[in-house]
């Protein structure tokens, strides 16, 4: 499954598909196509995804030392 991922830029509460839903500022996110965007894109910014990836400190089968 592929497709932006938006984040709400404002909390509101909204009838999706007959049901209340409430949506919090910062913190839902949804994907490209979902019911909850349709008539709110305003409402939601892309999401930019910045992440750091640490490198294995051992070989496969070894323990790694702790620093002090």
């Amino acid at each position: 499954m592929a497709g932006q991922i938006y984040v709400a830029t404002s909390s509101f509460t909204a009838n999706v598909d007959g049901e209340i839903v409430f949506v919090r500022e910062g913190i839902d996110r949804v994907r490209e196509g979902h019911p909850l965007l349709k008539g709110r894109e305003e409402l939601f910014a892309p999401l930019d995804v910045q992440y750091d990836v640490e490198e294995a400190t051992a070989k496969p089968g070894t323990k790694r030392t702790r620093r002090a």
